[in-house]
């Protein structure tokens, strides 16, 4: 997770140094449908990639637990967009601090990230690839916590008027109240100011 982090901060630190040529994005409001991966994370954490990805429970959707999302999004540059999420989820998953502790049932899960998308072209295509990194946290049963979130996905411009968005993340810990998950979302935003 560390060379992911390290490979995505330098990406944004030589992108960040090219000339800027294309056209800056507007702010954007959008809605989006989440997924979080709790199992998952935990097994890449104690039994490894390799074990993971040979097998196939990684992909059941029956691990992942649905949420929804609002999500702000404004051109920095014609390369970099801010992007601001406030989401909502309904999830059981053990703290990393309480390991012991009995199950409560699936409660009420909010989040508040704030990211850096980072695209390899600019708007003028119809689809750009980015990366992500932000910081964020989170409430889950009163259980307030931290973590970093960073990933990539794929915007497909609809003739400047909205955007379909894709993305995927891992988000690690940083306080003891937040299990690393995975994430995944999907959902479009519509223009709603210039530039």
């Amino acid at each position: 997770m560390k060379r992911i982090l390290f490979f995505a901060v330098l990406a944004l630190s030589v992108s960040a140094t090219q000339a800027q040529s294309g056209k800056i994005k507007g702010k954007n409001l959008g809605l989006q449908f989440t997924l979080h991966d709790h199992k998952t994370a935990s097994e890449l954490d104690n039994k490894g990639t390799s074990f993971v990805l040979g097998g196939t429970d990684w992909k059941k959707l029956s691990r992942m637990r649905p949420g929804l999302a609002v999500t702000y999004t404004e051109g920095l540059n014609d390369h970099f967009d801010f992007n601001a999420r406030l989401g909502f989820s309904y999830l059981e998953y053990t703290l990393s601090n309480k390991p012991f502790a009995p199950s409560t049932g699936s409660k009420a899960y909010f989040e508040a990230d704030a990211n850096i998308l980072m695209k390899l072209t600019t708007d003028d295509y119809w689809v750009s690839p980015f990366l992500s990194l932000g910081a964020g946290a989170s409430n889950w049963n009163g259980y307030y916590g931290a973590y970093i979130p960073a990933g990539a996905g794929l915007q497909v411009n609809l003739f400047d008027i909205s955007y379909f968005v894709i993305q995927a993340q891992y988000r690690s810990p940083v306080t003891a109240n937040v299990s690393g998950n995975l994430f995944y979302s999907f959902g479009i935003a519509a223009n709603i100011g210039k530039k």
